[in-house]
C-alpha cells in the first residue's frame, strides 16, 4: 500500500488504508504520489454498493503495466488507461470484493491534512534523502529546495522516486529550511524546521498548504455608511461588489489593519452578550477587510473613539450589519470574531495602472489567508523585482514593465507564495494611467482549491 511512493507506513503517516495504486497515466513518474481523489462505483448494480457511496483515497503506489495482457482484459493499468488499484479494505466500501473490476467515476479533490508538511531525513553526510509527506492542497510535490543557515544556499533536490528526494549537498550541522512546490503552482516554505543538531532518521513538521481559522476573540463592532465604490477605501479596491467581495466588508481599527497588510483578510463575526440588540441564535457574518477605521483622538476609546489603539474593532458595512444585529440603532455591540480562510472563485487578479516610468499593481481576489505581504514581478528580460506597498493592496515599482510578459510572485501572511507564470502577455505601453489592465492569475488553484479543487487549501 506504500511501495512506489516511498511512504513508510500509510496508517502512521496519516493516509490510512484509503489508498490507491495509480496507473502510469495518473502516477506520472511519481509526481502523482500524495494526490487525492473521490471515487464512486457506477453503472454496475450487481457489484456497486447501493447509493453510489463516495470513497476518498490518496495515491500512494503505482499500478505497473502488464504488457502480457490486453488493456481491456487484465492489463488494466497499461497506458493510456486511467485506472485505480484500490487497497482491499477501502475497495469494500464502494463495491463487492469478488467484482474484480468495476466502472467508476472519479475527480481530483483537495487533500485535507492535520498539521504541517512532514520531512523525514535519511542517508549519510554525503548523500541525503528527504521523504516529503502529509502534504495538503494539491497533495503532490513537483519540486523541493533546501537551505541552511550557514553555508548551504538554496539547493534544488532531485526526485529519487515517488516522494523521496535526494541531494549530495552538505546538510549536516545546518538548520534547514525547506521550500515545497505543489502541482498547483503554490509554494510552502518551512523556515528552520530542522535545528542545527538534527539527526538522520528524524522527522520534522513544517507549514502546510492551508490557512486555519484562529480561536474566537472578543471585540466590538459598529457600522458605517457607504457603497460598493467606497467600502474599498483604504485598501485600494475599486468596487467591492464587482471585485467579488460583495457588501460583506469591514473597516478595521489600527490594531487589526496593520498599516494595510490586513487588507483582504477574512473574518467571522457574531454578536454576543447583548440580548437587546443581538439577533437570536448568534448568526455568524463572514466579512472581508477592505477598509480602515481610523482613530478618533477627540473621543475616549470607550466612548466614540472605538477604533483608537490598542482596541480591536470592526466597523461593518451598514447593509450587512443587520445580519447579526436586530436594529441599526444598536450603535455598538460586543462581538466575538476569528480569522478564517478566504474562499475565492478563480485566481488572484492583478490590475496594472500607471505609466512606463511608474507602475502600480492592485492585487485582489486572494484566497487562503487573503492578505498579501509581498509582491515580486519578473519579465522575459526583467529579473525578479520586489514591489513596494504604496497603500493597502496597491503595490508600485519604477522598473520597466512595458513590453514584457509578466510573472508575479505573491507572498501571504501564512508563509505561502503563489507564482502566476506569464500571467500578463507582452503589452506595449502603460502611458495612459486612466486605463487599467486586469489580469487573472494563471493559477487554477488558490488556497482552499485548484483545477478540480477550485482554490487553495
Amino acid at each position: 500500500m506504500r511501495g512506489a511512493c516511498g511512504y513508510e507506513d500509510v496508517v502512521q503517516e496519516g493516509y490510512g488504508l484509503e489508498t490507491a495504486a495509480l496507473s502510469e497515466a495518473l502516477f506520472n513518474k511519481g509526481q502523482g504520489c500524495g494526490s487525492c481523489y473521490e471515487i464512486k462505483c457506477v453503472d454496475d448494480p450487481k457489484w456497486c454498493k447501493p447509493g453510489q457511496l463516495t470513497l476518498m483515497v490518496t495515491g500512494t503506489n503505482n499500478c505497473p503495466p502488464n504488457w502480457n495482457q490486453a488493456s481491456d482484459n487484465g492489463g488494466w493499468c497499461n497506458p493510456p488507461r486511467e485506472h485505480f488499484d484500490i487497497a482491499k479494505p477501502a475497495f469494500a466500501k464502494i463495491a463487492e470484493y469478488k467484482a474484480g473490476i468495476v466502472p467508476i467515476m472519479y475527480r481530483r479533490v483537495p487533500c485535507m491534512k492535520k498539521g504541517g508538511i512532514k520531512f523525514t531525513i535519511t542517508g549519510n553526510p554525503y548523500f541525503n534523502q528527504v521523504l516529503v509527506w502529509n502534504v495538503g492542497g494539491a497533495g503532490e510535490v513537483t519540486s523541493l529546495q533546501v537551505k541552511g543557515n550557514k553555508n548551504l544556499k538554496w539547493t534544488a533536490m532531485k526526485r529519487l522516486w515517488g516522494q523521496k528526494w535526494e541531494t549530495d549537498a552538505k546538510m549536516v550541522g545546518e538548520s534547514l529550511t525547506f521550500r515545497v512546490r505543489g502541482s498547483d503552482g503554490r509554494y510552502s516554505t518551512s523556515w528552520h524546521v530542522a535545528p542545527n543538531n538534527w539527526q538522520f532518521g528524524q522527522t520534522f513538521e513544517g507549514k502546510n498548504f492551508k490557512f486555519k481559522p484562529s480561536p474566537w476573540k472578543r471585540a466590538h463592532a459598529t457600522f458605517y455608511e457607504g457603497g460598493s465604490g467606497t467600502f474599498g477605501g483604504a485598501c485600494g479596491y475599486h468596487d467591492v461588489v464587482k471585485e467579488g467581495y460583495g457588501l460583506e466588508t469591514v473597516a478595521l481599527s489600527d490594531a487589526l489593519f496593520n498599516k494595510g497588510q490586513s487588507c483582504g483578510s477574512c473574518f467571522e463575526i457574531k454578536c454576543v452578550d447583548s440580548p437587546q440588540w443581538c439577533k437570536p441564535g448568534q448568526p455568524v457574518l463572514a466579512v472581508t477587510a477592505t477598509n480602515h477605521c481610523p482613530p478618533n483622538w477627540n473621543q475616549p476609546s470607550d466612548n466614540g473613539g472605538w477604533c483608537n489603539p490598542p482596541r480591536e474593532h470592526f466597523d461593518i458595512a451598514k447593509p450587512v450589519f443587520l445580519n447579526i444585529v436586530a436594529q441599526h440603532k444598536a450603535g455598538i455591540v460586543p462581538v466575538e470574531y476569528r480569522r478564517v480562510p478566504c474562499k475565492k472563485k478563480g485566481g488572484i487578479r492583478f490590475t496594472i495602472t500607471g505609466n512606463p516610468y511608474f507602475n502600480e499593481v492592485l492585487v485582489w481576489n486572494a484566497a487562503g489567508s487573503g492578505d498579501v505581504t509581498s509582491v515580486e514581478v519578473k519579465g522575459g528580460k526583467l529579473q525578479w523585482t520586489p514591489l513596494e506597498r504604496m497603500w493597502g493592496q496597491r503595490w508600485v515599482t519604477g522598473a520597466k514593465l512595458s513590453g514584457e510578459a509578466l510573472t508575479f510572485r505573491v507572498g501571504e501572511s501564512d508563509g505561502r507564495t503563489i507564482t502566476s507564470v506569464n500571467v500578463a502577455p507582452r503589452i506595449g505601453s502603460l502611458a495612459r494611467p486612466t486605463k487599467a489592465r486586469t489580469l487573472p492569475s494563471l493559477e487554477k488553484k488558490h488556497v482552499m482549491s485548484s483545477n478540480a479543487f477550485d482554490g487553495c487549501q
